[in-house]
C-alpha cells in the first residue's frame, strides 16, 4: 500500500478511535480497533486526492451530536491531508466518481457515541464507554470500482 493511503488508513482509524477521549491501545500503543478484513491496497495514482463521504444507519445520522462528528473527522482529515499534501475534499452522503485519479473513502457509521473529555472528568466511570461501529468502503475516484472495504469497531473505557 503506497505511503499516503497507509496514512489516510491511519487517519481513518485515528478519526474512528478519536471519538472516545481515552481510546484502549494494544501493547505497541495503537488504539484497538478490530479489523475484520485483511488491509485495503490502493494503487499509487489513487493516492492524490482523497474525497471522504460520511453516512450512516439511521440510529448514527439522528443523533443530536452527528453534525459534531462529522465535523470532527473532516477537520481531523483535512489537517492530515494537508500535512501530507494530498487533495482533499467532504462530502455529506454518498460521493460520485469525478473521472479523477484518487480515493473515495465512503464511511458508512452503524452507531456510535462520543464520551468528552468534560463528561469523563465530572462522572468518570458512570459516563460508559464511547465507541464506533463503522465501514470504509475504498473506491476508485476516477470510476468508483472497489478497492475494497474494512469493517472497523473501536471502544474506550
Amino acid at each position: 500500500m503506497h505511503q499516503a493511503v497507509r496514512f489516510f488508513a491511519v487517519a481513518a482509524v485515528v478519526a474512528i478511535a478519536g471519538c472516545a477521549s481515552s481510546p484502549r491501545t494494544n501493547p505497541a500503543g495503537e488504539a484497538a480497533v478490530e479489523r475484520i478484513a485483511p488491509p485495503v491496497t490502493v494503487p499509487k495514482s489513487s493516492t492524490h486526492k482523497v474525497v471522504l463521504a460520511m453516512n450512516g444507519a439511521k440510529i448514527a445520522v439522528e443523533s443530536k451530536d452527528w453534525v459534531e462528528f462529522k465535523r470532527e473527522w473532516r477537520e481531523t482529515f483535512a489537517e492530515h491531508a494537508k500535512n501530507a499534501n494530498v487533495a482533499f475534499t467532504f462530502v455529506d452522503g454518498d460521493a460520485q466518481p469525478t473521472g479523477e485519479d484518487g480515493t473515495i473513502l465512503q464511511v458508512y457509521v452503524n452507531d456510535y457515541r462520543i464520551v468528552g473529555i468534560g463528561m469523563r472528568i465530572m462522572f468518570g466511570i458512570m459516563t460508559g464507554n464511547a465507541f464506533i461501529d463503522a465501514k470504509v468502503r475504498f473506491q476508485n475516484l476516477k470510476d468508483g470500482m472497489p478497492f475494497g472495504e474494512q469493517q472497523y469497531n473501536t471502544t474506550s473505557s
